[in-house]
C-alpha cells in the first residue's frame, strides 16, 4: 500500500490527555514529510521519463548497428560477386586467346591485366568501406559511451 502526501497530511492521531503530543509539532512535522514526499514521487517520475526517453534512443542506436551489419554483409557479397564475375571473365578470354592463336594471346594478357587492376581497385574500395564503416561504428561507440557513461563502455567491453 502505497502512502500518498495527502496520506501523511491527513493522519490524525490519538491525543491523551496528559501524555499527547503536542499536535502543531505533529502537523509540522507531517507537513515536512509530506512535502519531501511529494519531491521524491516528483523526481522519480522525471527519472522513470528519463529511462525511457534513453532506453528508446538504445533501440535506436541498435536499429542503426544492424543497418550498418547488413549493409556491410551486403558489400562483402557484392565484393566477392564481383571477384567471381571477374574470375569467370577473364577465363574466358583465355579461352578465346587460346583459341585466337599468339597474336591475340598477347590482347588477353592485356585485358587479364585490366581486370585484376579492377579487382585490385574493389579490394581498395572494400578496405576503405570497411574501414569507414568501422570509424563510423566507432563514432557510434562513443556517442553512446559519452550518453550512458560506464555502463556503455562495461556493455561495450562484454560485446
Amino acid at each position: 500500500m502505497r502512502i500518498s502526501p495527502l496520506d501523511i497530511r491527513q493522519q490524525q492521531f490519538t491525543v491523551r490527555m496528559f501524555r499527547g503530543f503536542d499536535t502543531q509539532e505533529v502537523d509540522a512535522f507531517l507537513d515536512d514529510v509530506a512535502e519531501d514526499y511529494e519531491a521524491v514521487l516528483r523526481e522519480n517520475a522525471l527519472l522513470k521519463e528519463q529511462i525511457a526517453v534513453f532506453e528508446e534512443r538504445a533501440r535506436g542506436l541498435g536499429e542503426r548497428e544492424k543497418a550498418l551489419q547488413d549493409t556491410l554483409i551486403a558489400t562483402q557479397r557484392l565484393g566477392d560477386e564481383m571477384k567471381a564475375a571477374a574470375r569467370r571473365e577473364a577465363e574466358l578470354y583465355a579461352r578465346e586467346a587460346e583459341l585466337r592463336g599468339e597474336k591475340l594471346l598477347e590482347e588477353a594478357r592485356s585485358e587479364e591485366a585490366k581486370l585484376r587492376g579492377e579487382v585490385q581497385g574493389l579490394r581498395r574500395t572494400r578496405r576503405q568501406l570497411i574501414e569507414e564503416l568501422r570509424a563510423t561504428l566507432e563514432s557510434y561507440y562513443r556517442l553512446m559511451a559519452a550518453e550512458f557513461g560506464d555502463d556503455a563502455g562495461d556493455a561495450g567491453a562484454k560485446g
